[in-house]
């Protein structure tokens, strides 16, 4: 019977893969064999449930994903994973920068509650919070000397009882006594640095 590194080393592949079961925490070992934009093809030593939501580490490297499809094959099982924050390309919209920033939560359905941005983009933010979120919720999130709102996007429940919710940003506001002369972007603004800075337009009105 062929292992799953067999079959992997005849397809070209050989990455090693750990996939961890989001609400049991339970860890799979496998081998990539393939993927298409928005999805991973692995061969796992176990079989996991379908619809499960997981996160699949390689090689220091981390993502989200639902298994779509994991059926057995030669003396492995073959797993479909989707690959969460992607477009229809498999590109990264922007990319994620994690950062451990603590925040406080508002929301309509929960009193302010103590949060994490656990990473952020130019599109948004993945935070941490006690709470389970609603999609299309409008929330307030505030860090340091800005307030965020933004609107949900997902919301999947943690292994240690906490709620991972990506959110899209739509305003971001300054305290009045903090306003930099030369304002950084929304990430310089959390981090303390500069980054994603918009230039100054020139005549022609394009920035630079």
């Amino acid at each position: 019977m062929s292992s799953p590194e067999h079959v992997a080393q005849e397809l070209g592949l050989q990455l090693e893969v750990q996939v961890v079961d989001f609400l049991s925490g339970y860890t799979v070992a496998g081998i990539l064999a393939g993927f298409t934009p928005g999805e991973v093809t692995l061969l796992l030593r176990e079989p996991l449930s379908e619809q499960r939501d997981v996160s699949v580490h390689a090689n220091g490297f981390e993502f989200q994903g639902r298994i779509l499809y994991c059926r057995p094959k030669h003396s492995s099982y073959e797993a479909h994973i989707t690959i969460d924050d992607t477009e229809e390309t498999g590109l990264r919209r922007s990319p994620r920068f994690p950062l451990k920033l603590a925040a406080r939560l508002f929301s309509p359905t929960a009193g302010p509650v103590d949060s994490t941005i656990v990473d952020i983009s130019r599109d948004g933010m993945g935070i941490d919070v006690p709470v389970s979120l609603a999609k299309g919720q409008a929330i307030a999130i505030a860090t340091g000397s800005v307030l965020i709102f933004a609107v949900v996007r997902h919301c999947r429940q943690l292994p240690e009882g906490l709620f991972r919710a990506g959110v899209e940003m739509h305003h971001l506001l300054e305290k009045a006594s903090q306003v930099p002369a030369a304002r950084p972007g929304f990430l310089g603004m959390l981090m303390g640095i500069p980054l994603f800075q918009r230039g100054a337009p020139t005549k022609d009105g394009k920035n630079i």
